[in-house]
């Protein structure tokens, strides 16, 4: 789990989850402002497209995936990720734009 930039505090997950889906929150030890680095959200979205569209793309050519399964498949992939997400997450002073 990523630590605070100003104190050294371990954020847990939950809160890796919360700050990720607001943009910043302030750290629960010393309250100031961290950011998720812009960086990490393309990687996150990298990460997170690549397997489905290899996977997707090797079924329909060797097995004939159908749609629905597809459709499943991604739902388990972005699954993993929300969950995996935190874990790759690191925490910044000041905002950066993409």
């Amino acid at each position: 789990m990523p630590n605070c930039q100003n104190c050294g505090f371990k954020w847990s997950w939950s809160d890796m989850i919360k700050v990720a889906l607001k943009g910043n929150m302030p750290c629960p030890n010393c309250q100031k402002d961290q950011y998720v680095k812009s960086g990490r959200n393309l990687f996150g979205a990298f990460l997170t497209m690549m397997p489905f569209v290899l996977l997707y793309s090797y079924l329909t050519s060797d097995f004939g995936f159908s749609w629905p399964l597809a459709i499943t498949a991604f739902a388990f992939i972005m699954t993993l990720s929300t969950v995996m997400g935190p874990f790759f997450y690191r925490l910044s002073n000041t905002k950066e734009s993409i």
